[in-house]
């Protein structure tokens, strides 16, 4: 019986020996094959809204097309890939843009390539936004299965900031906005429905309608017991932005004070009232 035990305890000890040789030799063949697959052309973006002023102009908006898979590394050969526009897309060819190139080719040693646009930015309503749609139709590689992106052809007005000075809806509360004490900047009141205030400071460009915010000064969140001002603080200028067309703002920010900021960030919209949506 003695014998008998310890014979078994060896083959375990074997099988246990054996187990583990063998899920080492998966695991190291899972690591060798890790990354490794299709090499996939797909857009850099699914969707994406592209701010134009209404110049007269016709502008190029790039959009890139990436690859993915394989090694994630450039290939050393030529990958070519051919789009097209999708029927879903409300923006009309010759109207608000044209499409005069098809087929790009992504070169050796590059993971990506960009596709042009040609955009009639006399013909873009800033209340009618339109959108194209481009889709990936073949590549001498594989294509994605999320093969299409969307592009809002928006466009946008120049900067009045006088513009934004009045009432406000803010997401069902009251606000107002008069002009700050800083170059490009609005001293908003009561957007989280109180006597909070924030200071922001519009981007220049249109374009690219970002907002940050100033931290001390006149704008005062609230007056913590302990912690003394609390602030609206950056995220980052993406985060937040303006219509320059209908004074909407939408931020975003973190509350912050002397001594750090709290969990969590607050969204407002806010809607000019009067103005045109």
């Amino acid at each position: 019986m003695k014998n008998r035990i310890l014979n078994n305890r060896y083959v375990a000890v074997i099988l246990s020996v054996f187990f583990v040789v063998s899920c080492d030799a998966i695991l190291d063949q899972d690591e060798t094959d890790f990354g490794k697959g299709p090499i996939l052309a797909q857009f850099e973006k699914s969707k994406v809204t592209a701010n134009f002023i209404t110049d007269g102009s016709v502008a190029t908006y790039n959009v890139p097309i990436k690859l993915i898979g394989g090694n994630n590394e450039p290939l050393d050969y030529p990958v070519n890939v051919t789009i097209s526009v999708d029927p879903s897309s409300t923006a009309t060819s010759g109207v608000e843009y044209t499409l005069d190139k098809t087929e790009y080719t992504i070169q050796p040693g590059d993971l990506s390539v960009d596709a042009q646009v040609s955009v009639i930015t006399d013909n873009l309503e800033p209340f009618d936004p339109k959108t194209l749609v481009l889709k990936i139709d073949s590549s001498s590689e594989a294509v994605s299965e999320s093969n299409k992106t969307s592009v809002v052809l928006q466009a946008v007005c120049e900067l009045d900031l006088s513009g934004f000075i009045g009432d406000y809806d803010s997401d069902g509360s009251n606000a107002t906005v008069e002009l700050g004490s800083k170059p490009n900047s609005l001293l908003i009141t009561g957007a989280e429905g109180g006597n909070d205030q924030i200071l922001a400071i519009l981007s220049g460009d249109v374009t690219n309608p970002t907002i940050t915010f100033v931290e001390g000064g006149e704008a005062v969140l609230f007056v913590h017991s302990t912690y003394g001002n609390a602030w609206a603080t950056t995220l980052t200028p993406e985060d937040s932005n303006y219509n320059s067309c209908d004074y909407s703002m939408n931020l975003e920010y973190k509350t912050c004070v002397g001594a750090g900021c709290f969990a969590g960030t607050t969204e407002i919209h806010l809607i000019k009232k009067g103005e045109p949506q």
